[in-house]
C-alpha cells in the first residue's frame, strides 16, 4: 500500500499514532545520549529514524492491518541491532586523548587540491548530461543504464567527502591556510553544489561532517556541551532545518504551508518502507531469492567481478513499481535491515541486523573514540565511517557508497602517495601519546 493512501485513511487515529510515536522517541532518546557522541553524530539520526520506524509498524499492528509474523520479525530484528551495538561498545575503550598530529600539511593540500578538481570536473559533467538535481524530476538514478557514465557520480560523492575532510583538517591544524585561493573557491563551489543537489538533507550532512572532523581533532569533546557540537552545532541544526524546507518548497513550487507540510510527511516517512511491504503481505512477492547476490552483487559488479545483468532491483524500487507500475522515475524507500534480512534470512533475520550492529559500532568507535596521528590515517576512518554508518538502513547503498570510496580514495590518495611516498598512514600512527596535565585527568 502507497504511504500516503495509508495514512490519508488513517487520519482518524492520529492520536494514537502521536503517542505511540511519542513512546517510542523517547526511549530512542535514551540511547542517542548513550551510544552517540553529538547531534553531529550520524548514529543519532538512524536511532531517530527507527523510533519513526518502530511508531509507524506498531501502529499498523494495532489497527489490524498487518499479520502478526512481520511486527514480531520487525521487533526481534531491531532489538538485535540493538544488542550488536551494546556488546559491541563493551569491546572498545573509552574515548581516548587527543595525539600530536602531523605537522606536515603537504599531504593533506594535494589531497584538497586533487579531490576538489575530480568533484568539480565530475559533478559539472553529470549536470552537463543529466541536467541539475535540484530541477530534474528525480535526483536519483541519473545514470541507470547508461553503463560506464555512473562512474561519475561515484566520483563526485566520493570526492566530496574527502575534500572536506582536508579542508577542515587543515582549517584546524594550519589556520592561515583558510585564506588560500584553493580552499575559498572549494568552500564557495561546494556550498553552491548542495544548493543544488535537491537533497534536503545536504546541509545537515555537511554539518555532520564538519563538527565530526572538530570533534576528533580539537579539544571540543572535552566541552561540557559537546553533544549540541556548542553554539555552531545548535545554529546549524537550526540552518540546516530551514533548507531543508526551502528544497522541498522549490521543488513541490508550493507556498510555505505546503513546504512545511511535506517537511513534516518526509520525517513521518522514515518509516514509509514498512507500510509498502507489510499490509496486504506486499512483502512476500519480492523478486531474489540468494542471499549472496543480494548482499554483495552490486558491489562486486561495480568491479566488474559479477555480471550485471544478474543483480535484482533494489527491493525499495521494487515495491515503488508493485505500486505505481506506470512510474516512470527512479524512486523507492530504504529497504531496511528488518525488510532485507526476512526477505533473504526469514527467521535468522536477527542474526543479520545483529552483525550490522557491530558493523555499525565498530566503524564509529575507529573514527571517533580512536587517535589519528596522522592526515591518511584519519581520512581513512572518516570515510569508512560515513559510509558504513547507515548499513543498517539500507545494505545495498552503504556497500556502494564503500565502493565508491575505494575507487575515490584510490583516484586522490594514490598520486599524493606517488608524490609524496613518505606521507604517514601507519608509521606515525605507532607513535606514543603525548599527554598534558589536563588530558591525563581525563584518561584517569
Amino acid at each position: 500500500m502507497a504511504p500516503l493512501e495509508y495514512l490519508g485513511n488513517s487520519i482518524e487515529a492520529w492520536r494514537e499514532y502521536v503517542a505511540l510515536l511519542a513512546l517510542f522517541l523517547a526511549l530512542h532518546w535514551l540511547l542517542v545520549r548513550r551510544w552517540t557522541v553529538g547531534i553531529f553524530d550520524p548514529l543519532l539520526m538512524l536511532l531517530v529514524s527507527n523510533g519513526f520506524s518502530w511508531a509507524i509498524v506498531w501502529f499498523m499492528y494495532l489497527q489490524g492491518d498487518i499479520a502478526s509474523i512481520y511486527v514480531v520479525s520487525f521487533t526481534c530484528a531491531q532489538l538485535a541491532l540493538y544488542a550488536g551495538i551494546g556488546i559491541g561498545r563493551l569491546a572498545y575503550p573509552a574515548v581516548v586523548p587527543l595525539l600530536a598530529q602531523d605537522r606536515d600539511p603537504a599531504a593533506a593540500k594535494l589531497t584538497l587540491a586533487t579531490a576538489a578538481v575530480i568533484h568539480i570536473v565530475s559533478t559539472v559533467s553529470i549536470w552537463g548530461i543529466a541536467g541539475v538535481p535540484l530541477f530534474r524530476a528525480s535526483r536519483l538514478g541519473a545514470f541507470e543504464g547508461a553503463g560506464g557514465l555512473g562512474i561519475l557520480e561515484r566520483l563526485s560523492d566520493s570526492t566530496a567527502l574527502i575534500a572536506i575532510f582536508s579542508t577542515v583538517y587543515l582549517l584546524i591544524h594550519h589556520r592561515k591556510l583558510g585564506r588560500s585561493f584553493l580552499m575559498r573557491v572549494f568552500v564557495l563551489w561546494y556550498l553552491a553544489s548542495i544548493a543544488l543537489s535537491g537533497s534536503k538533507g545536504a546541509l545537515l550532512s555537511v554539518g555532520q561532517y564538519v563538527l565530526s572532523i572538530v570533534f576528533v581533532y580539537s579539544s571540543v569533546r572535552y566541552h561540557k556541551d559537546s553533544f549540541w557540537g556548542g553554539r555552531p552545532g545548535k545554529i546549524g541544526l537550526g540552518i540546516a532545518t530551514i533548507f531543508a524546507i526551502a528544497v522541498v518548497a522549490v521543488q513541490q513550487e508550493g507556498d510555505l504551508v505546503s513546504a512545511l507540510s511535506g517537511f513534516v510527511f518526509r520525517l513521518m516517512s522514515f518509516g514509509d518502507i514498512y507500510i509498502f511491504a507489510y499490509p496486504n503481505a506486499t512483502i512476500e512477492h519480492l523478486a531474489g531469492d540468494n542471499p549472496w547476490i543480494g548482499l554483495f552483487g552490486g558491489f562486486l559488479s561495480t568491479f566488474r567481478l559479477f555480471p550485471p545483468d544478474w543483480l535484482y532491483q533494489s527491493i525499495g524500487i521494487q515495491f515503488t513499481r508493485m505500486e505505481f507500475p506506470d512510474l516512470d522515475l527512479v524512486a523507492g524507500g530504504n529497504p531496511q535491515h528488518p525488510i532485507f534480512g526476512y526477505h533473504y534470512f526469514g527467521g535468522f533475520a536477527f542474526v543479520f541486523s545483529f552483525i550490522l550492529g557491530l558493523i555499525t559500532v565498530g566503524a564509529q568507535t575507529h573514527f571517533y573514540r580512536r587517535a589519528h596521528s596522522t592526515f591518511l590515517s584519519g581520512l581513512l576512518a572518516f570515510t569508512l565511517y560515513f559510509s558504513l554508518v547507515g548499513i543498517s538502513i539500507d545494505f545495498e547503498y552503504a556497500l556502494s557508497r564503500l565502493a565508491s570510496m575505494i575507487i575515490g580514495l584510490t583516484m586522490v590518495v594514490g598520486p599524493v602517495l606517488v608524490l609524496r611516498p613518505h606521507a604517514a598512514l601507519v608509521r606515525l600512527a605507532r607513535r606514543k601519546p603525548v599527554l598534558g596535565a589536563s588530558e591525563q585527568r581525563h584518561v584517569a
